[in-house]
């Protein structure tokens, strides 16, 4: 399966739900996020925003999108992590 996603825990899900899959692009334009994305899916996938997205991939068996978690990383602007 391939799969372009945002976020881990749809690609958590599958891989627990013994899918064999192959994430071949991730969105994100924050850098703790993505960090996080990285390094628990061994991937080194770069910042992008999805405003300007515009790759082709020839065979996307599924895209994921989440609501944007930007607010959970960022301790400046979170009042539960003061």
């Amino acid at each position: 399966m391939n799969y372009l996603l945002e976020y881990g825990a749809c690609s958590v899900a599958l891989k627990r739900l013994g899918i064999d899959l192959e994430i071949v692009d991730a969105v994100e334009n924050d850098k703790f996020a993505l960090a996080s994305f990285n390094a628990i899916h061994g991937t080194n996938f770069e910042l992008q925003d999805i405003r300007n997205y515009n790759k082709i991939f020839d065979n996307i068996d599924l895209i994921c999108h989440r609501k944007p978690m930007s607010r959970f990383f960022n301790s400046r602007k979170t009042s539960w992590r003061r």
